[in-house]
């Protein structure tokens, strides 16, 4: 075996383990028993013999299992040969079935095709049926629209075609008519639209920039979100948001805030000036694209911020954009947007802010504001009315938008449309029958909400007349602040008064009387909200603005003349060129104006009557002492029913009458007229207090403003006990803070207590820290967000000052408390001040000296009526100075022993300390020691004159000493008071009556509405900007032309011609060259303005209303000289001055024989003059001179030399008395004269001498009657009467009295 390996192996692998012997394998058996045969064990030993060990057991093992599964295999190649004959013999048979197959497959296609064609004929017949259908659909749901669309079409090439002047006008509204009115807006815009027809630009005829601007949809959205209806708030809306500056909205009213504030809603960031840190809000939002809103902005605006609104941006990178801002860089996001809010009511922004801002006038139109009322009355009389109406127009605001919408995606899905598929789009169809429906549900909507709305409409204009007083009465109250900056009211305090006026109004079952009761308890309750808060001088104006207002309504019984007689009741002019042929009795002035009296209808025969049918009846009614109450001679008499045209007359002849007469109209004329009259008149101030309180709450405070010698701060201590709980307790519950330097800390922490803990807390004085009251008005903001405790109250007091803020004035409840005026009432107060018992204790001679303390106190309060006649400034004597000076009298008299009383001493405290203290003027001091020498002498002791220098005309003697109620008796006994009492002439009372009368008709023209002038003559229809340019031009005219060549007259002069009067003359045409220099220039600038060749300024705006409302330019009158004249005479004024400057540039050389100091820019120059050149000639010293006069008994005609020393003057007139021509000397004004012309007088130089004549009177000279600040010099005139008697006569020397005498 070894021997052949490889034959072994070949062997073995032959081997067939299938027929292994029997015996073979039982030889096998007990060597496979074997224990070491086995691969494993045989290993060791040997590897082959391992490996043919492991083999054999194999091969014993298969040959066992074969002969196991052999049978098995032998069944399988049976059954496998069965199977393989079965199938040959079904492979025959399937051979014939597939020939079947085949054929029945050939029918089955047939069917099938057959099948099909059937179903594409049957679907195509469904689609066709279909398609059909939605054609049908389709095009019953476009026939409604089919007609509109073709219209719609139509407009649309119109369009094109206009679409340029389209634009232009839409462009032009948005960039410069937001800043108007609605009467001159629609003047634009009838203005742009001839414009543009004239060029030849095609343009829609009647086109609406509104609605290019905006559809019917996003206006009733604007609605929606509380936008007012009216049609100047509809075009503001439409300019802020297609506008591409940014909008600064003039909002007083807050309107526009509160629309933006709800169209944005919660994404607007709200920033004011005054809040911390403001400017890192603004940056915020700038970086973050926020919307912004800038509330409550001033006329200027921060210079920081003007990066922001030139939108000065840079752009770096492909996207980023950069601004800065204070030197610092932010991110600019283009989402910003910035709205700008003022609340001031007529602002002037300076050019580069309305550059670079849209600026938006939301001022509350009359039309508007009638609305929001008349839902507001609706609402409260008849509130499911006005619910329902509410309802309703939201209603109808919503279809609109609604139809739009749908409108808008059907004619989008119509526009993405395939045409060739466009019926296989069943989502456009099922779309256009839904639109159609509900288009068809809003409009039978729509036509139902149209007759319901008329049917809520004629409802609610039953309440119209309410809405429209209410109105009428919000736009009265707020022209006020034009005569006074403290008179400021905001419209949630006007609504607020409003409603509690309908709750008080009494109820009624008829509507119409209902609604008179409304309007008649409106109009009393904002009546005595307003009247309240007005001076004593102001309250007779707000009554005639009311009652003019009413009667031009046609509210008023009485009958509306038309606005020709009312504008010569207010303006008062004047024919100067008429001679006055009653000039013996009747003022140059009062002839003057019946000349433009007769031009007036109904009036014509006026003059002739006067001068020539009934001359002295006419006089005899003019020297009536209340002409009002008599009848008018001849058929004037008839006016008697007819109040207001007899005011007319009134007005041309006795101007002094004119208050009372107005008084007394408004009392008959207007419903319920003395209790407007007569408001509080019987009320305490303590009454009044009390009944203002409750209008109050912790965001509305109390404001009294303060008049010399009110002081309310002990009846709101007094209220205090009465209303709060515990009572008033300085320190405890109640904080009085007096405003000054330092007190701004103080008065902060008592306002936060007051807050928290419910104190009331009284800051007197504010107006002494303008600046900090812009942060008590924001801490008042502050508290009204955080809310305060109930019992919280803040009492502020103030004079009137402009540095109050607005914000502040228009939520306090504002209160005047201004002493008693007339000398009785003014005496009842003064020794009231005294306690009874302690008056008693007295001893006589105080008793009667007290007494004499108070008459003079209650005279030098009640003087300052006069005027400059009275006083030349106004001082703030109070009781303080009465009591003051008592206890001096009291201290004097009880330490002195002697039975003298230092009559002296007294004398100089009292009039030099406790009153002198206050005056300023020299002389007024003189008056204050003429009375005190007449007053505090030893008859006084026992009895004495009170009424000074009176000559019988009237005497009062003092009480003697007494108990007090004998005092009391006296002066409930004394006269009615007259300006004798203060040494003064009846004509005095003329003359501030007169001036009464000025001033109210000057405020009542301030007031009027600025839409037609209500003028005279050819300007009657011409607005007031038509009236200024026809004046402008007018004045330049006259003007132009005016130079005079002072440079030439110089050097024509040699050095000793070059005298005092020639430079004083040369100086005066400098004066005036400067002068009418300024007027050329403004009035030139202003016509390039009109032409719109300039932009308006301010100043040029202030240049305007003073052309219209013939008032002298500001400018003009500080280059010009002092003067009270009205603009048409102060032209004619000046006229004269240049004509007398032209006589002297005639001849400089010469100064003229009479020299009108009245026409001199600066008389005091030509009078120093006189001092010089005598200075020159007797080598004397100038300041050692005064002027010398000497009254001549000529005028100027009959002046025919040079005087031989000094000069001759006229132009000088004498107020308060009159200048005797035969007696050279000083006498008593004739009855109605308040002026006399003097003669020539003679000014000469003379030594000063400090010694008094008793028949001189030194009269103090003015340039105007106004007095001071324009004093001249003293002039020395004769009298036989005590100088002192003129002195408290207020006599004085006038140089222009401001009209021909």
């Amino acid at each position: 075996m070894m021997n052949d390996p490889q034959k072994f192996l070949d062997e073995v692998k032959a081997f067939d383990a299938r027929e292994i012997p029997d015996w073979v394998l039982d030889a096998l058996a007990p060597i496979l028993a074997l224990e070491y045969f086995n691969k494993k064990t045989m290993e060791s030993k040997s590897t082959a013999a391992a490996f043919l060990c492991d083999w054999v057991i194999n091969v014993v093992k298969f040959n066992s299992i074969y002969k196991k599964v052999a049978p098995l295999m032998a069944k399988v190649e049976e059954a496998t040969n069965t199977k393989e004959e079965a199938e040959a013999k079904l492979a025959i048979v399937l051979a014939a079935l597939k020939v079947v197959q085949d054929r029945v497959a050939a029918l089955n296609e047939k069917l099938d095709t057959a099948k099909a064609d059937l179903a594409k004929a049957e679907k195509d017949a469904a689609d066709s049926q279909e398609k059909l259908a939605l054609a049908e659909r389709l095009v019953n749901g476009l026939a409604d629209e089919y007609k509109r669309w073709t219209i719609t079409v139509k407009g649309l090439k119109q369009q094109g075609l206009t679409l340029i002047g389209d634009c232009s006008l839409a462009s032009a509204f948005v960039g410069y008519i937001s800043p108007f009115s609605s009467s001159f807006r629609m003047d634009l815009r009838n203005t742009w639209a001839a414009d543009v027809q004239n060029r030849g630009i095609p343009c829609t005829e009647g086109a609406d920039p509104l609605t290019i601007l905006a559809s019917e949809a996003e206006i009733a959205t604007w609605k929606n979100e509380g936008l007012p209806a009216d049609r100047v708030s509809v075009e503001n809306a439409a300019v802020v948001t297609s506008c591409a500056r940014w909008p600064l909205m003039i909002d007083p009213q807050l309107q526009g805030v509160k629309w933006i504030k709800q169209r944005v809603g919660d994404d607007l960031q709200v920033v004011q000036f005054t809040h911390d840190r403001w400017l890192n809000k603004v940056t915020f939002a700038i970086t973050m694209g926020k919307i912004l809103l800038l509330e409550a902005v001033g006329q200027e605006l921060e210079a920081i911020l003007e990066p922001v609104l030139a939108r000065a941006t840079v752009r770096r990178g492909r996207n980023q954009l950069i601004i800065k801002i204070g030197g610092e860089e932010f991110d600019y996001d283009t989402n910003f947007q910035l709205y700008i809010q003022s609340k001031l009511a007529n602002p002037h922004y300076r050019p580069e802010i309305a550059a670079t801002c849209t600026i938006v006038n939301f001022i509350v139109t009359p039309s508007g504001l009638e609305e929001q009322i008349l839902a507001m009355v609706v609402n409260t009389e008849k509130p499911e009315l006005e619910q329902q109406k509410q309802t309703l127009v939201r209603q109808q605001n919503e279809y609109m938008v609604t139809l739009s919408k749908l409108e808008d995606d059907l004619l989008e899905q119509l526009s993405t449309a395939d045409p060739a598929t466009i019926l296989d789009n069943i989502a456009l169809i099922d779309g256009l029958e839904v639109t159609k429906k509900t288009s068809n549900e809003i409009n039978e909507q729509v036509k139902l909400g149209v007759e319901t709305e008329k049917a809520i409409n004629t409802s609610r204009e039953l309440y119209r007349p309410v809405a429209a007083e209410g109105s009428m009465l919000f736009f009265l109250i707020i022209q006020l602040c034009i005569i006074e900056h403290m008179y400021q009211y905001s419209l949630d305090s006007f609504t607020s008064f409003m409603a509690k006026a309908m709750d008080k109004a009494p109820a009624a079952e008829e509507l119409e009387e209902r609604a008179a009761n409304l309007i008649a308890t409106i109009r009393m309750t904002i009546f005595r909200w307003v009247v309240r808060g007005l001076f004593e001088r102001h309250k007779l104006t707000f009554n005639a603005l009311l009652t003019f207002t009413l009667l031009k309504l046609g509210k008023l019984k009485e009958e509306y003349p038309g606005d020709a007689p009312i504008s010569f009741l207010f303006k008062g002019p004047m024919r100067t060129d008429v001679e006055n042929t009653l000039g013996d009795w009747l003022p140059n002035t009062a002839w003057f104006a019946v000349q433009k009296l007769i031009e007036l209808d109904g009036f014509d025969s006026f003059a002739q009557n006067m001068e020539k049918d009934a001359p002295t009846r006419f006089k005899e009614w003019f020297n009536e002492v209340a002409p009002e109450e008599q009848k008018l001679p001849l058929d004037w008499k008839r006016l008697e029913n007819e109040p207001l045209k007899k005011m007319l007359v009134l007005r041309c002849l006795r101007p002094d009458r004119i208050t009372i007469a107005m008084a007394d109209w408004i009392r008959g004329a207007l419903p319920n007229g003395r209790d407007y009259m007569d408001c509080d008149g019987s009320s305490s101030f303590m009454a009044v207090l009390t009944n203002s309180y409750e209008d109050t709450s912790p965001a509305t405070p109390i404001f009294f403003i303060l008049s010399p010698g009110s002081d309310p701060v002990q009846e709101v201590e007094k209220m205090g006990q009465t209303k709060m709980d515990p009572p008033l307790k300085l320190h405890l519950n109640y904080h009085n803070v007096a405003m000054g330097q330092g007190q701004d800390v103080v008065a902060m922490a008592k306002l936060e207590m007051g807050h928290k803990d419910g104190h009331w807390v009284m800051l007197q004085n504010i107006h002494l820290m303008p600046s900090w009251c812009v942060t008590l008005e924001k801490k008042m903001d502050n508290f009204n967000v955080e809310g305060s405790h109930p019992a919280f109250r803040i009492y502020l007091s103030a004079d009137p000052s402009k540095g109050i803020p607005i914000g502040i004035l228009e939520r306090a409840v504002k209160l005047t408390n201004e002493p008693p005026t007339g000398l009785n009432a003014n005496l009842r107060r003064g020794f009231a001040f005294f306690n009874k018992e302690d008056f008693e204790e007295r001893d006589a001679k105080v008793k009667a000296i007290l007494f004499g303390l108070c008459h003079f106190h209650a005279i030098m309060l009640e003087r300052k009526k006069f005027g400059p006649m009275g006083y030349n400034m106004m001082y703030p004597f109070s009781v303080g100075d009465l009591r003051d000076s008592a206890s001096v009298l009291y201290n004097y008299l009880e330490n002195n022993q002697s039975a003298k009383i230092p009559w002296a001493d007294l004398r100089y405290i009292f009039g030099e300390v406790m009153y002198g203290g206050h005056i300023v003027d020299d002389w007024d001091r003189v008056m204050c020691k003429c009375y005190l020498e007449y007053f505090f002498v030893d008859e006084i002791l026992d009895e004495t004159q009170l009424v000074p220098y009176a000559e019988d005309k009237l005497s009062l003697m003092s009480p003697p000493p007494g108990p007090h109620e004998k005092y009391l008796e006296f002066i409930e006994a004394m006269p009615g008071e007259t300006p004798l009492f203060f040494g003064m002439h009846p004509n005095a009372e003329i003359n501030y009556r007169t001036v009464q009368c000025n001033n109210l008709f000057d405020m009542l023209i301030q007031l009027q509405p600025r839409d037609t002038s209500g003028g005279e003559e050819a300007g009657e229809s011409q607005s007031p900007m038509a009236r200024a340019e026809q004046l402008c031009s007018d004045i330049l005219d006259d003007v132009r032309d005016i130079k005079f060549p002072t440079d030439d007259i110089s050097k024509s002069l040699s050095d000793e011609e070059k005298g005092p009067f020639q430079f004083v003359f040369l100086q005066e045409a400098d004066y005036m060259n400067g002068l009418v220099g300024e007027m050329i220039r403004s009035l030139s600038e202003l016509q390039l303005g009109f032409r719109g060749e300039l932009t308006m300024s301010e100043q040029m705006e202030k240049l305007v209303d003073s052309l219209f409302l013939e008032k002298i330019p500001e400018w003009w009158m500080k280059l010009g000289f002092p003067t009270v004249r009205s603009l048409a005479s102060w032209l004619a004024n000046l006229k004269e001055r240049c004509e007398q400057l032209d006589n002297w540039c005639n001849d400089p050389v010469t100064i003229p024989k009479v020299t009108d100091i009245s026409r001199l820019f600066n008389p005091q120059s030509f009078l120093t003059a006189i001092k010089q050149i005598t200075c020159q000639v007797q080598s004397l010293e100038l300041n050692k001179l005064q002027v010398v006069t000497e009254i001549t008994k000529r005028d100027v005609k009959q002046i025919e030399t040079l005087a031989r020393e000094g000069a001759y003057v006229c132009g000088l007139y004498l107020e308060g008395a009159r200048w005797d021509m035969a007696a050279n000397s000083l006498e008593d004004s004739k009855p109605k004269e308040m002026f006399c012309k003097m003669p020539v007088v003679q000014c000469k130089a003379g030594m000063a001498s400090e010694k008094e004549d008793k028949n001189i009177y030194q009269c103090p000279t003015y340039c105007t009657p106004t007095r001071r600040p324009y004093y001249v010099f003293p002039a020395q005139l004769r009298t036989k009467y005590p100088p002192p008697k003129w002195t408290l006569a207020g006599v004085a020397l006038i140089l222009d009295i401001g009209f021909a005498l």
